[in-house]
């Protein structure tokens, strides 16, 4: 019964030992996402869409909205040295998601129909913070997969300026992803994200 129990124990550090030195270079993007809110009260939808107009997150257009989802990508590499050139060894990034949206408090007193009215704005609102972490997760995956693939360079200068030019562009290219994203559905009101 010990020896089975110390090979079964001997087996299992083996693949903890094998899965950490395949995913050594490639590690999945650290996550943490978080929520703020603020309050609303009302008992019809132009009431409830008032508070949102004057409560609401600001926009990268520098107007209000109803809710809002933010993202950052921060991202660091190991180098290497291989055959006296610099190397990229590892990549890890960061991603930070924060999803800001309204409370609505005496929801209790609605009628029915203005229940049923809130009940579809939130599912268009979890439809849109969807896509938006979609979104942000591809953006990782790509910094993750263009850094793992750079060629190795003269000098680790070179190694950091060429990843930095890649994490740049990757970067803004998700950025105008997001920005057409809230521009095409006018911030998510054209796929649900109103009362009115």
């Amino acid at each position: 019964m010990r020896q089975i129990r110390s090979l079964r124990l001997t087996i299992f550090m083996i693949c903890v030992i094998s899965y950490g030195i395949v995913n050594l270079a490639f590690s999945a993007p650290l996550v943490h996402i978080g929520a703020s809110s603020y309050s609303i009260l009302g008992q019809s939808s132009l009431i409830l869409s008032a508070e949102m107009d004057a409560k609401g997150p600001l926009g990268e257009d520098g107007k209000i909205h109803p809710a809002k989802t933010k993202w950052d990508l921060q991202w660091r590499f190991k180098q290497k040295e291989v055959n006296a050139r610099c190397a990229v060894d590892s990549v890890q990034v960061s991603l930070g998601i924060t999803h800001t949206k309204p409370v609505w408090r005496d929801k209790s007193e609605a009628s029915q129909s203005l229940m049923d009215r809130w009940d579809a704005f939130e599912n268009a609102l979890q439809k849109i913070q969807k896509q938006h972490v979609d979104l942000a997760m591809e953006a990782a995956k790509e910094i993750e997969e263009s850094v793992l693939s750079v060629t190795p360079q003269k000098t680790c200068e070179e190694l950091e300026t060429m990843v930095g030019a890649i994490v740049r562009n990757v970067k803004e290219k998700y950025r105008t992803l997001k920005a057409d994203y809230e521009s095409s559905t006018n911030y998510g009101r054209r796929v649900g994200l109103s009362l009115m």
